[in-house]
């Protein structure tokens, strides 16, 4: 089975989790598989502006330690860098705070340049996470 395919047979479960019950409901291997699934998928498809925006945006802090957990550090470097450009270096959680937040930094952060490096791409978050996963999801 490729790296994809894995990946979503072992997140679907815990994205739908996530959806229904939040992030509390999640243990940590969860909360790693699905911060950094929506964390891609949503600055793949919106930019971190998009990221933060939605409920993912619940996950950003500790979604910086679970990129340095399957091995991705540059990746993780990013998200810590636009996480800095929150008040305190912190997003709010509560999405409503982080809208508010993120509507009075928007203007003078710097995620386009985060974005531009992000899409670079040097890691391969899929097969990283695979592998991961397929380690310690016993």
């Amino acid at each position: 089975m490729n790296d994809f395919d894995y990946v979503i047979g072992v997140l679907e479960p815990w994205i739908d989790k996530y959806i229904e019950q939040g992030p509390d409901a999640l243990s940590q291997i969860e909360r790693i598989g699905v911060g950094i699934w929506i964390f891609e998928a949503e600055v793949n498809n919106g930019g971190f502006d998009q990221y933060y925006f939605n409920s993912a945006g619940n996950l950003a802090i500790p979604t910086v330690q679970a990129l340095i957990d399957i091995g991705a550090p540059n990746t993780s470097s990013l998200l810590a860098a636009a996480n800095a450009e929150f008040p305190d270096s912190h997003p709010p959680v509560d999405r409503s705070a982080r809208q508010r937040s993120l509507d009075e930094i928007r203007d003078a952060a710097r995620f386009g340049a985060l974005e531009q490096e992000f899409y670079r791409g040097s890691e391969d978050l899929t097969a990283l996470l695979a592998g991961y996963l397929r380690k310690n999801n016993g």
